[in-house]
């Protein structure tokens, strides 16, 4: 079984000319397809499926570089991290469960 590690993100542009969020959230749905990695949105989350946490870094970085183009100058970010170690712990998984 490969571990799976699912990571709840919230990516809050911080001075931004709207009060509008959804072009900016575009850009990191744009920034997690070319990553070529699974998510799910929810409405104030995405959660990300990872196999390896050192991806996490990479993930952060490419956001804040595009949001940068954007002229976003600062970005809060916060997360969840849920490194489950005794079962299978996928996006797909969690969201059969919940169906039940």
């Amino acid at each position: 079984m490969a571990r799976k590690i699912l990571i709840d993100i919230s990516v809050e542009p911080i001075g931004t000319s709207s009060t509008s969020l959804s072009p900016y959230v575009r850009k990191v749905f744009e920034v997690l397809d070319r990553l070529g990695l699974k998510y799910y949105p929810a409405p104030s989350m995405t959660t990300i499926e990872l196999e390896d946490i050192t991806q996490l870094g990479i993930i952060l970085k490419e956001i804040g570089d595009e949001l940068e183009k954007m002229g976003v100058k600062r970005i809060v970010t916060i997360m969840k991290v849920d490194d489950r170690r005794d079962k299978e712990n996928s996006l797909q998984h969690k969201l059969e469960v919940i169906k039940k």
